[in-house]
This record gives structure tokens, sequence and C-alpha cells, in this order.
């Protein structure tokens, strides 16, 4: 088990040496990894802290590019710079180019815009003329998860703490603990910085909710 996983079997109780119900193998760490999966995609999008750059040459009369990354897919995408022309491309979406511009799959010229489609297509406005130009894309990257210990852990040193929390605060909330279960979230929360100056009023009730697997239960 990594050094994470480590840290929360530690903080519900278990002893990482010698666990009674999470055992050191791919099936008894599972509920474990998902949790800690789950809070390093989260964190990655409220941060957007994992960032790549990606050099992408245009083609003629193309207007959509599908991307597939090694470690991940695109969350989104913060900039867009055009490396001939010099300038940053501005952000758009199918709505507004349809009411902007009702041939814009026909318009021909050099990009001005550019919009993404889901979590892996990026297409420019209007569509290049020639295939002489290149832009510089980057992306924030959600992960992929990973599912051994061997694995690498695509995220920040920083942020460690906060993926602890968040898998411990969702291992009390399937035992039924909300107290637990609230303490660590809000460890998490201000691990990343999130919960200050946040007031809640009395009168909201939280609750938390997974689609996942349930947690194995104690066997003693």
């Amino acid at each position: 088990m990594n050094a994470i996983e480590t840290k929360v079997l530690e903080l519900i109780g278990e002893d990482p040496d010698s666990p009674d119900v999470f055992l050191d193998t791919a099936a008894g760490m599972a509920p474990i990894r998902d949790s800690i999966n789950d809070a390093i995609e989260e964190i990655t999008m409220l941060t957007g802290s994992r960032k790549e750059k990606y050099q992408l040459p245009l083609r003629q009369e193309q207007t959509f590019y599908r991307f597939a990354l090694n470690n991940g897919h695109i969350g989104w995408v913060t900039d867009a710079w055009s490396v001939n022309q010099r300038y940053r491309l501005e952000q758009t979406d199918l709505t507004r180019l349809s009411f902007h511009d009702p041939r814009w799959m026909v318009t021909n010229a050099e990009p001005r815009a550019y919009l993404q489609i889901g979590h892996d297509v990026v297409g420019f406005w209007p569509k290049p003329s020639t295939d002489s130009n290149v832009i510089e894309l980057t992306f924030v990257v959600i992960p992929e998860r990973y599912a051994y210990d061997t694995d690498r852990i695509m995220l920040r040193d920083d942020y460690h703490y906060a993926a602890v929390h968040y898998a411990v605060s969702e291992y009390w909330a399937s035992r039924g603990d909300a107290g637990e279960a609230e303490t660590h979230f809000q460890l998490y929360l201000d691990s990343l910085g999130l919960r200050k100056g946040l007031k809640f009023g009395s009168d909201r009730n939280f609750a938390f909710q997974t689609a996942k697997d349930p947690w194995p239960k104690d066997t003693a």
C-alpha cells in the first residue's frame, strides 16, 4: 500500500502492518482506493493543480481535434495561444457560435476562438484555411484512476493530507457515523483552504452520498 492508504488505515483504526478488514490486496484495498481516486479527481477539479501544455498543428479545413492523453483526460482548457499569429484565443461554445455566426461550420479564416466538447474534443473557430499555424493549448488534466500501490499518484504532495481526510470521511459516512464523517470532511476542506469565510446556517442539513460499492463490514 502507498503512503496515503497507510495514513487512511491508521486514522480509521486499522493496523497497516496487519489489517483486519482492508487487506493489502487489490480487492481488499479497493474501497479505500475508490475514495482516494475520487479525492484526487475532485481536488484536481477544484484547484486546477495539474496542467499540461500541448502543441497542436492545425490542419486545413479541420474544426475539431480529439485528444488522447497518456495519463488522464482533459478537465478544461485554461489557455489557447496562437504561436504564429501571437495572440490568445477566446473561449466560446456551440450556442454562442450559432448565434454569432450561423455558418460557423464553413467559415474559413485564422482561428480566433476555441470551444471544448466533452472531455477529449477541442474545436476552433473559424476553421483554418491553411495548415501552417500552431496552437499551444494548456489543459487541466484529470488523472486516470490508479488501481495498484505501485501506480504513480498524480497528486501534488501538498494535497495528500486532503485526500487522506476525504477517504476517512467517506469511511465514517459508510459506517453511519455522521459526526466523524463531518469532522474529517471539514479537515479536508481546511487542507484545501476552502472553508475559510464560509458560514452555514443552522437550518441547512448536509448528507453524504455515494454510488460506489459498499465498504466491507468488520468481521470482529
